[in-house]
This record gives C-alpha cells, structure tokens and sequence, in this order.
C-alpha cells in the first residue's frame, strides 16, 4: 500500500466551507488514482525535496472552490499563488513522493507527513 496526502474542500454557501486533509491510498495504477483523487488531469503546482504537489489542471474552468492555503503547505506553495495576500489553490490537491523518474505514493504515512515539514 502507498498513500498520497489529499487536501480538498467540502461544503456549500449555506453549511460553510471545511478543509479537509485525508489519507488516501494509491492503487497500482498510479496515474488513475492521482486523476481520480484531484478530479481531472493532473498537473503539477510545485516540486519538493522527494514530493510533487498535483491538482487539476482544469480546475479553475471547471468552476472549482479556491481556497486559502493552510500553514503546512505555506512553504510549498509557490508565490505566483497569491491573491490579496493569500496563496490560495482551486480544488482537490494531492501530496505525492517524486523519486525525479516517476511519482508514487509514499510508503507510509509518516513519510507523507516528514515531505510536509
């Protein structure tokens, strides 16, 4: 088993909006998992020491919810990112290991956490 970190908000205007960050298994076929769990193609929003961050590429013409970015994903996030003083994404976003050949899953959870700090 390997599991990506999925950050992804719920919600409507009358409830409010949650963020929420899961755990989420990837299965053998990679490529199918990381497009099902951001909704779409992928695409990547920015690459860390053994970790990619992916989204939707369509995203934004899809009419996703952008969302303000939460502390652990500050430094990650690049600047061309903000709006109003915010670095903010659209849609579901995965956290995924990067061995500079291929993305994957991370083997365990805490090595997902360990890419977040």
């Amino acid at each position: 088993m390997s599991v990506a970190i999925k950050f992804e908000i719920k919600g409507t205007p009358t409830t409010g909006y949650v963020l929420f960050k899961t755990y989420e298994e990837i299965g053998y076929n990679k490529l199918a998992s990381f497009q099902q769990l951001v909704g779409g193609l992928i695409e990547p929003v920015a690459y860390i020491d053994g970790a990619v961050l992916l989204m939707n590429e369509n995203a934004l013409n899809d009419g996703l919810l952008a969302w303000r970015v939460p502390p652990e994903l500050e430094r990650i996030v690049p600047e061309h990112f903000r709006v109003n003083g915010h670095k903010v994404l659209c849609g579901p976003v995965i956290l995924v290991a990067d061995d500079g050949e291929d993305y994957h899953g991370f083997k365990t959870v805490e090595l997902a956490e360990n890419a977040l700090k």
